[in-house]
């Protein structure tokens, strides 16, 4: 065994995991990084690219089992389950099912608030400390609709805005002609976001992330976590392949991979990996100025600095499955009938694990079942978004042992 019982270990190199030691390192304390790609999860890197700051209504709403069917049977559709996932899926659909109702709806979308409300408080400065600060910019998202009726369909997501505070801004034919002309006469309505950043480039701000952390001391090992060790109810550090890591104090950051650690300490949590494809064209022969997201057909486009992301898709496959690239290839093809003018070929395409729980909250904050242990997992959608605030939260409470506030998040909700 090697013993560090001065260093806190993080486990997880995504941007979740490097927010907690970034958090970490800001207040005084010694870090060390566990993970298997010491580099950082894909899931990191292949993001939307995007600081969703108005994204607080949780997947789970009323109704939208009726749209299920219809998803899986399309081609193009958003969603795909692979048959041999769904008995050990049927618990977190069942629990999904469940939220779906306004009280919960209501109460998820209030804690998805209280971390988005400060997101951009926690990201602005960080941003600046790393050196990243002029490659992130306030672009906005635009929502496309089919048309006012279609948009219309969807009340509650706006009710639910409006009621956080979140401005939007209606956008008819003309001038959404006016602000993406790329946009051909498949969609007639949009609702613009101005909050939404834009990050261009997501593999280079971890890099630059990592580069900082290394600069202040933290160390970097490459190993597979398969356990969190304890000793009379104390977090005694964790099991790699290669060796134990002895810590007093330990956080499980690990995306979609964290279940597996929480189950070592008898706190089982409804975690699904819920992949997404992404298509990245470096010349699409358009150009965006905002980020796109197509309501009906649940896929978005992301103007950065390496081309156009074409992103999406909710894919229940696993961990283990090798990714089936006619994801990515339907999303292109659903792009090509909106943005007509797109070109640039396949694309360089990628596949991630989003880590996701049934209420699309995340786990945060103290163990219950071991002192000295804290989570920041099951991000979902949100992870690059909600990174910075979810380390200095997880981190907060990790050194306070109080977990207060952040009742709504923990993982005795399993």
């Amino acid at each position: 065994m090697t013993a560090t019982p001065a260093i806190t270990l993080v486990v997880g190199a995504g941007a979740v995991g490097l927010a907690c030691a970034y958090a970490l390192v800001r207040r005084g304390h010694k870090v060390q990084i566990i993970d298997r790609d010491a580099a950082g999860d894909k899931a990191s890197f292949g993001n939307a690219c995007a600081l969703a700051l108005t994204d607080c209504a949780p997947l789970s709403t009323p109704g939208v089992w009726r749209n299920t069917p219809g998803w899986l049977l399309d081609p193009l559709g958003p969603l795909s389950i692979r048959a041999a996932q769904i008995p050990s899926l049927i618990p977190w659909f069942g629990r999904f099912l469940l939220h779906g109702n306004m009280p919960q709806v209501e109460a998820c979308a209030a804690a998805q608030y209280q971390i988005n409300s400060r997101v951009w408080q926690d990201f602005e400065p960080f941003l600046q400390t790393i050196g990243y600060a002029d490659k992130v910019q306030q672009k906005g998202m635009l929502k496309l609709y089919k048309d006012r009726l279609s948009y219309e369909r969807s009340p509650l997501e706006w009710r639910l805005k409006a009621e956080q505070g979140f401005t939007t801004e209606l956008i008819e034919v003309e001038q959404l002609r006016a602000m993406e002309p790329a946009v051909g006469p498949g969609k007639q309505f949009g609702v613009f976001h101005p909050q939404w950043q834009i990050v261009d480039d997501p593999k280079q701000m971890l890099a630059l992330w990592r580069l900082w952390l290394q600069s202040q001391g933290v160390e970097f090992v490459s190993d597979e976590v398969t356990q969190v060790l304890q000793q009379g109810g104390m977090v005694r550090g964790v099991r790699g392949q290669q060796q134990d890591y002895l810590a007093e104090q330990v956080v499980v950051a690990a995306g979609a991979w964290s279940a597996r650690l929480s189950k070592s300490v008898a706190e089982p949590c409804l975690l699904a990996s819920e992949r997404g494809y992404n298509t990245t064209i470096a010349q699409p022969g358009i150009e965006l100025n905002h980020m796109l997201m197509f309501a009906e057909e649940q896929f978005v486009a992301t103007p950065m600095g390496l081309g156009l992301r074409i992103g999406g898709a909710a894919e229940f496959a696993g961990l283990e499955a090798a990714p089936n690239y006619q994801r990515s290839k339907a999303l292109l093809t659903l792009a090509q009938r909106f943005l007509p003018d797109l070109s640039g070929g396949e694309g360089d395409m990628w596949m991630g694990h989003r880590p996701s729980t049934p209420d699309s909250l995340p786990v945060l904050g103290l163990s219950e079942k071991c002192q000295g242990l804290a989570y920041a997992f099951g991000h979902g959608h949100l992870g690059l978004t909600q990174s910075v605030t979810s380390g200095e939260l997880a981190v907060e409470a990790l050194l306070s042992g109080n977990n207060a506030g952040l009742e709504a998040y923990s993982i005795a909700r399993f």
